[in-house]
C-alpha cells in the first residue's frame, strides 16, 4: 500500500490547509498578543511551519487555488490604505506632506545608488527600488489595530502608507516598462510599454470612479443606514476588483482611489471600521501567513545577499527619516517614530494585485535572490519594528497611559 494512504485526508484538500493555516495563525497570534508581541506574528509562525521552509504544505502552486481569494484580502488592505489618506491635510500641511513625498522619493533614490554597485542593471535596480518606495499596509495596520494606535506620529504614517503607492504604482509604471523593453525577451519598445502601463492606470481610475458611482447610487436607492453600508460596500469593493481582473487595469489604483474618494468626498462621517474589522484582521493574517510560508530561510542566510539586503532594509529607514527634517511640526522623537513605522516593504505581487504579471522573466537570479531576502526580513522583523516605533512614539493604548 502506498505511504500517501497513511497521511490525514485533509492534507489533500487546499482549503483545508489553508484554514489549517489561519487558525494556528490566530492561535498563535491570541497568545502572543497575551504577551505583548504583535499578533503578525502568529501569521509569521504559521506560514514558516506549513510553508516551504517548514512541512511545505503551503507553497506557490497551492496558492493559485486561491488567487482571488487572495485578491480579495488585498482589496480590503489597499481599500483601507486609501481611507487613510487625508488629502485636506496633505494639502493644508505643505511641509508634512511634501516631507511624506520626499521620503518617497529618497526611498528609491537610495535603493539605486545600492543596488547598481552591487551589480544589478539599471533597469534591475529601478524596478526593485520602485517596489521598494512602498510601505507594507497590512504590517503598519496590523500594529495600529492590535495597539490601538492614535496620535500625530501614527496619523502621519498612515496617509505616508497610501501616499506611497500611488508613488510606487507611477514609478513601477515607468520602470517595469524600461525592464521589459530592455530584457531578454521579445518584448515592444519603451514607449509601447510605458503607454500600455499609462493605459492600465487610466482605465483602474475610471473603473474606481465608476464604481464608487455604483456605491453612491445602490446607498441611496435603499436609503442605507450606516449599520448596514458596509455590506454595500464590500459588494462594490469586489465588483471593482473583478473589473479591473477582466479588463487587466491597475486594481491597486482603482481599489486605492476607492479608499480615497469615500474618506475625501464624502460629506458625513462615515462608519465601517467596526464593521470591517473582523474581516479585515483575517484578511492580514491570511496575506501575511502565505507571504512567511513562501519564504526559504536559505536564502537569508545566503552571502552576499544578506549583508545587501539588510543595508537596503536600514537604507529605506534612514532616507525615510532623513525626509522628515523639514517636516516642523512633529518632534524629533516623533520623525523617528514615523520612520521606524514605515521600515516595512511590499512585494511586487502584492503591489500590483495582478496574477497575470510575473517579474520573473525579467529578473536575473542575483536581483530574484535579493528580493527573496528583502521580503524574508520583511516578515522577520518589519513587524517588531512597525511595533516598537508606534510605541516610541507612545501613541499605542499602553504607551498614552504611561
Amino acid at each position: 500500500m502506498s505511504d500517501l494512504s497513511t497521511l490525514p485526508l485533509f492534507l489533500f484538500s487546499p482549503l483545508a490547509i489553508i484554514g489549517a493555516g489561519l487558525l494556528l495563525s490566530q492561535m498563535f497570534g491570541v497568545l502572543l498578543h497575551r504577551r505583548g508581541m504583535p499578533r503578525l506574528y502568529g501569521a509569521v509562525a504559521a506560514g514558516l511551519i506549513l510553508g516551504v521552509s517548514g512541512f511545505g504544505l503551503v507553497d506557490t502552486a497551492l496558492l493559485t487555488y486561491f488567487q482571488e481569494l487572495l485578491n480579495a484580502a488585498s482589496a480590503l488592505v489597499l481599500f483601507e490604505a486609501g481611507r487613510k489618506m487625508d488629502l485636506a491635510w496633505l494639502w493644508r500641511s505643505r511641509a508634512q506632506g511634501l516631507a511624506l513625498v520626499l521620503g518617497c522619493v529618497l526611498r528609491g533614490a537610495c535603493t539605486v545608488a545600492l543596488l547598481v554597485p552591487f551589480g544589478l542593471a539599471w533597469s534591475e535596480a529601478a524596478f526593485i527600488a520602485s517596489i521598494l518606495v512602498a510601505i507594507n499596509p497590512v504590517v503598519f495596520t496590523s500594529m495600529v489595530s492590535d495597539h490601538e494606535a492614535t496620535g500625530v506620529a501614527t496619523y502621519a504614517a498612515a496617509n505616508a502608507v497610501g501616499l506611497s503607492h500611488l508613488v510606487a504604482l507611477l514609478a513601477l509604471s515607468v520602470s517595469l516598462s524600461w525592464l521589459r523593453s530592455h530584457g531578454v525577451t521579445d518584448e515592444p519598445p519603451f514607449a509601447d510599454q510605458l503607454a500600455l502601463q499609462g493605459g492600465k492606470l487610466l482605465l483602474g481610475a475610471a473603473i474606481a470612479l465608476l464604481c464608487y458611482g455604483v456605491y453612491k447610487l445602490a446607498s441611496g436607492v435603499s436609503r442605507a443606514q450606516a449599520s448596514v453600508r458596509p455590506g454595500i460596500l464590500l459588494a462594490t469593493l469586489m465588483l471593482d476588483l473583478g473589473l479591473c481582473s477582466v479588463t487587466s487595469s491597475s486594481a491597486l489604483l482603482s481599489l486605492l482611489l476607492m479608499g480615497v474618494l469615500l474618506r475625501n468626498a464624502e460629506k458625513r462621517e462615515n462608519v465601517f471600521q467596526a464593521q470591517l474589522k473582523t474581516m479585515q484582521d483575517i484578511g492580514y493574517a491570511l496575506l501575511f501567513m502565505t507571504a512567511a510560508a513562501l519564504v526559504q530561510m536559505e536564502q537569508v542566510l545566503h552571502w552576499p545577499i544578506l549583508p545587501m539586503a539588510l543595508l537596503v532594509f536600514g537604507a529605506r529607514i534612514a532616507m525615510t527619516r532623513l525626509a522628515l527634517v523639514p517636516g516642523y511640526a512633529w518632534s524629533a522623537r516623533k520623525k523617528h517614530a514615523i520612520a521606524l513605522s514605515a521600515c516595512s516593504l511590499v512585494s511586487f505581487s502584492t503591489l500590483v494585485v495582478d496574477s497575470s504579471i510575473s517579474n520573473g522573466a525579467y529578473l536575473s537570479g542575483t536581483a530574484t535572490g535579493l528580493m527573496g531576502a528583502l521580503l524574508a526580513l520583511n516578515v522577520l522583523v518589519a513587524p517588531a519594528i512597525t511595533w516598537a516605533g508606534l510605541h516610541f512614539a507612545g501613541e499605542t493604548h499602553k504607551g498614552s497611559e504611561r
